[in-house]
């Protein structure tokens, strides 16, 4: 895995994709927080996880689609300048705050650094592809994006605590002009651009073409239903520590931060198996996510359902990653970006019906029964998938369609 490290331009978009991410707990934890407090009103949070998460879902593809057809070095850098912009206007936010122009500017935000990371990602791809490191490159960005994701939300609450939320977003837009400045002077970023239809016929195009690709049908497919399953619990983790466990804010905090350790440990756990069949890994992390559930489900206390966040969180630091990474080893290069476009929209857009769904088992049954539930369902998931990753009919190459693609493709997630 060191190998892949001696790249500089790696270099540059493993910083990038880190700090990106690492800004964006940031921010979201910062103006979250600011939303709440002014308004005290959880419709008003609502909307806040609408516009900075679930409705990018929807807007992010043709973004991408209109940006495909240029130079990934440049669009990269255009997309950080303008989010530093952005978040230096939010940064007036607590001075004068005004509900609707603050989740106007986070779905543009949202919009923006959405579209960034399947670009972001393509264009590692196509810089390490050829040299065979795509899973070793893919692993070293999952180790960096889950120390991001654990260090933005305390890093964020102690900017918050210390000075206010102008500081914390004001250090966000330093950030994001730093990834801009520093992607615009990478070199080896270019690609072979696709034909410049608009975005609107790339899209459907695009996904005229997952839906023909059996594997990355699959691949898709399945993903939309574990994650759906995956995010089942999440609003659910502080009415189990709270009202059913009775372990108060510090419970509370304990959960979220075993589960933030346990990714990273699944990090380093996919960097040591990312040789083995991805259908072993995507299965191995949906089945830790799926006990993890399941522990906590059934503990009577709060130490064996922070057991539970830490085994959940080991899946969650292997499934996704796995499950992009075999998505990258099928999808054609010109198809790429567009592709990994979609599956970000995935993640984004899916927690919504499973909050929904979760949120209703818990308001009708209780909160034990909805996590006994997405257990039992993302076990399931995971001994599904062998059987869908792994079939005769995208080991021969050949789709539905009867297009042979033999010489294109390979074992499925091998």
């Amino acid at each position: 895995m060191k190998a892949v490290l001696t790249l500089p331009s790696f270099r540059r978009l493993v910083l990038a994709y880190a700090l990106n991410e690492f800004a964006w707990s940031v921010g979201n934890f910062a103006l979250s927080l600011l939303v709440y407090r002014r308004t005290g009103n959880a419709l008003a949070s609502t909307g806040f996880f609408l516009t900075s998460q679930f409705l990018p879902a929807f807007i992010t593809p043709s973004v991408v689609a209109w940006a495909d057809r240029f130079d990934p070095r440049r669009v990269l850098a255009v997309l950080y300048a303008l989010q530093a912009c952005l978040f230096l206007t939010l940064a007036a936010a607590p001075s004068h705050f005004y509900l609707a122009p603050i989740l106007a500017l986070v779905l543009v935000g949202g919009s923006l650094g959405l579209a960034a990371r399947p670009i972001l990602r393509a264009t590692t791809a196509r810089l390490v592809t050829p040299g065979g490191f795509l899973r070793d490159s893919n692993a070293v960005i999952n180790v960096a994006f889950g120390f991001s994701i654990l260090l933005g939300p305390i890093i964020g609450s102690a900017l918050v605590l210390a000075s206010g939320t102008t500081l914390a977003v004001l250090v966000d837009a330093a950030i994001f002009g730093t990834i801009s400045l520093a992607l615009a002077a990478a070199h080896g970023l270019s690609a072979t651009l696709p034909e410049r239809r608009g975005p609107r016929l790339r899209v459907r195009a695009a996904l005229e073409q997952a839906n023909r690709h059996v594997a990355v049908r699959r691949i898709l497919t399945f993903q939309a239903v574990a994650w759906t399953i995956f995010s089942m619990t999440l609003p659910l983790e502080v009415v189990l520590a709270q009202h059913v466990l009775h372990a108060g804010a510090a419970g509370y905090g304990a959960l979220l931060s075993a589960w933030g350790s346990g990714a990273i440990v699944g990090s380093a756990l996919y960097a040591r198996w990312r040789a083995l069949p991805g259908w072993l890994l995507i299965a191995f992390g949906s089945s830790a996510i799926g006990v993890g559930f399941l522990l906590m489900a059934v503990a009577p206390s709060i130490v064996l359902a922070v057991v539970g966040a830490v085994i959940g969180g080991v899946g969650n630091g292997i499934e996704p990653v796995a499950e992009r990474t075999a998505l990258q080893e099928q999808v054609e290069d010109g198809w790429m970006t567009l592709t990994l476009s979609l599956n970000e929209s995935i993640f984004q857009a899916f927690p919504g019906p499973g909050f929904l769904l979760g949120g209703l088992l818990a308001t009708l049954t209780g909160a034990r029964l909805a996590f006994l539930v997405a257990g039992v369902g993302a076990v399931s998931v995971a001994l599904l998938a062998p059987l869908l990753l792994r079939t005769p009919s995208v080991v021969s190459g050949t789709d539905e369609a009867g297009d042979d693609r033999s010489a294109q493709r390979r074992e499925v997630i091998s």
